[in-house]
């Protein structure tokens, strides 16, 4: 990845997680393509899936040695504001705000519904957790779920 001004922190963690293979060929095979959540409130309209999308094509598949996330970082920056500029960033908060805005980007889950969550009343931790995470499950469904979370 070619550098963007100050922003190794967008080519480090960017490089890791293209070499993230399962999410890699789901993106390369166009897989991703039918998960597109364009109205979701909380994602970007499908625009930070596909501008991943190509940026996995330019790294993996493109014909230039080297390659920049112009239009990543740009999508980005509409969303969160402090990936907007050139300053240097940490790798590990891009990444967080990445995966997040991808997965709902991804979102499976059209409609969203309202999920009471129970009080414990008892419940043992290993319940409580069971019923915490289905409950996650229906609101949540994307391959960064799929892959990432647990």
């Amino acid at each position: 990845l070619q550098n963007l001004g100050n922003t190794c922190f967008m080519n480090s963690g960017l490089q890791c997680l293209s070499n993230t293979m399962e999410l890699t060929k789901y993106f390369l095979f166009n897989m991703y393509q039918e998960d597109i959540n364009e109205d979701n409130p909380l994602g970007l309209g499908g625009n930070l899936a596909k501008a991943y999308h190509s940026l996995l094509v330019d790294i993996w598949i493109g014909k230039d040695a080297r390659t920049a996330p112009y239009d990543l970082k740009r999508v980005l920056g509409k969303k969160i504001a402090r990936f907007s500029g050139y300053g240097q960033q940490d790798a590990c908060e891009l990444l967080n705000y990445l995966l997040d805005l991808i997965h709902e980007d991804l979102n499976r889950v059209k409609k969203k519904p309202y999920v009471e969550m129970p009080d414990q009343n008892g419940r043992s931790d290993q319940e409580m957790s069971n019923l915490y995470w289905k409950a996650f499950q229906e609101r949540n469904k994307s391959i960064i779920v799929d892959l990432m979370y647990g």
